[in-house]
C-alpha cells in the first residue's frame, strides 16, 4: 500500500498508474481520481471539462500540502501544457490528429534487426567464456576452502596445543 503523489490518498501502489519514476526506481503513483483528472486535462476534447480538471489538480496539490518538488513541477507541467492545449480548442486551432499520433507513438515497438540479433559466433563465444567461469569459480573455491581449513588447523594447533 502507498500514497497517491498528489492528494495523499491511500492506494495500491501494484495496481495504481504511474505519474513518474523517481530518481531512486521509486514509482510515483496515483489514484484513480487524479488520474481521472489527468487524463482529462491532458487528452479531453472539451474546453471547460479541461479547465475544470487543471484546476482541480491544482487545488488537490495545494490541500495535500506536498513538499516533492519533482511531483509539483511534473503536475505543474501538465497543467500548463493542458491550459495551452485548452486555449487551441477553444479557438479552434487545436489539430486532433496530434492526440491519435501521440497515442500511436506513446509505446513504441522495438523489433530485433538481423544486425543488432545475437549471432551463432556470439552464443559460441558466451557458452566458451561461461565454461572458463565456471572453472575459474571452481577453483577459487577449492582454493578458498583450503585456505579456511588451513587457518582452522593453524589456529586450533596455536591455541590447544
Amino acid at each position: 500500500m502507498g500514497r497517491c503523489c498528489i492528494c495523499k490518498k491511500e492506494i495500491d501502489t501494484e495496481s495504481a498508474p504511474i505519474l513518474f519514476m523517481g530518481g531512486a526506481g521509486n514509482p510515483r503513483c496515483l489514484c484513480e481520481e487524479c488520474d481521472a483528472r489527468i487524463m482529462e486535462a491532458t487528452t479531453g476534447k472539451d474546453y471547460d471539462g479541461i479547465i475544470d480538471s487543471c484546476r482541480e489538480l491544482g487545488k488537490t496539490l495545494e490541500s495535500a500540502d506536498s513538499n516533492d518538488m519533482k511531483v509539483i513541477v511534473t503536475v505543474g507541467e501538465l497543467i500548463k501544457k493542458a491550459k495551452e492545449r485548452a486555449e487551441l480548442i477553444k479557438s479552434g486551432e487545436y489539430d486532433f490528429s496530434l492526440d491519435e499520433a501521440d497515442a500511436a507513438n506513446s509505446e513504441p515497438e522495438f523489433e530485433i534487426t538481423d544486425d543488432i540479433a545475437e549471432s551463432e559466433e556470439d552464443k559460441l563465444l558466451d557458452e566458451k567464456e561461461a565454461q572458463v567461469n565456471r572453472v575459474v569459480d571452481n577453483i577459487i573455491t577449492w582454493v578458498m576452502g583450503l585456505a579456511i581449513v588451513a587457518a582452522v588447523v593453524f589456529f586450533v594447533i596455536k591455541f590447544v596445543f
